[in-house]
């Protein structure tokens, strides 16, 4: 994923409003493309410390 951010790749900040996440504002949606596919990769905020951020992986699927 930081790969793919580097070279310029896009994340989807959307605001959470799902029951089970009461604890995050947000999560972020990834995009990849791998090979002949693209994966959706959904992740929330642990960290958003500039110099060492932390996400959490929490859904990972085929687009």
């Amino acid at each position: 994923m930081l790969e793919y951010v580097e070279n310029g790749g896009e994340v989807d900040q959307v605001r959470e409003t799902r029951e089970e996440w009461p604890d995050f504002k947000f999560h972020y949606d990834f995009r990849v493309p791998l090979e002949s596919r693209r994966l959706y990769i959904e992740t929330v905020l642990l960290s958003d410390d500039p110099h060492d951020p932390e996400v959490q992986v929490v859904n990972v699927h085929d687009v």
